[in-house]
């Protein structure tokens, strides 16, 4: 009779003791101010490089996105090309067009900041993924 108790075979309840080895939830907000931070880059076949970055905050005096257009030379990452924008109110953007070199990955590298009385109060990045032209 031992025997036979022994050789039962035993299933676990997978949802049996979560609550036991779950830890806590934060929830928490990413941004207090900064609404949208989008941005975009493409390179056509004719070499035309469009990087556009814009920036949408709420309950802010400033905004200011910084765009980087990065090559990828000689196993590290160098900016070929920078823009900046800064204005006053909510939103600010860039909206810009470059001619790259064949036989070169890019990418857009971006920053985004935002301004309460000329305090700053948050900021954001952006890495995109490279192009090969």
């Amino acid at each position: 009779m031992i025997m036979c108790i022994l050789i039962i075979p035993t299933y676990a309840n997978k949802t049996e003791n979560l609550i036991d080895v779950e830890e806590p939830t934060i929830i928490q907000a990413r941004f207090t101010n900064i609404n949208v931070f989008s941005n975009y880059f493409d390179i056509l076949s004719n070499g035309k490089a469009s990087v556009t970055v814009y920036l949408n905050a709420r309950n802010v005096d400033k905004v200011k996105v910084v765009a980087y257009l990065q090559q990828y030379k000689n196993g590290s990452w160098s900016t070929i090309k920078s823009w900046s924008e800064t204005r006053d109110g909510t939103s600010s953007g860039i909206g810009k067009n470059y001619y790259v070199v064949s036989g070169y990955s890019y990418r857009l590298k971006s920053y985004g900041y935002v301004y309460v009385k000329d305090n700053l109060v948050e900021t954001d990045s952006y890495i995109g993924g490279s192009e090969w032209y």
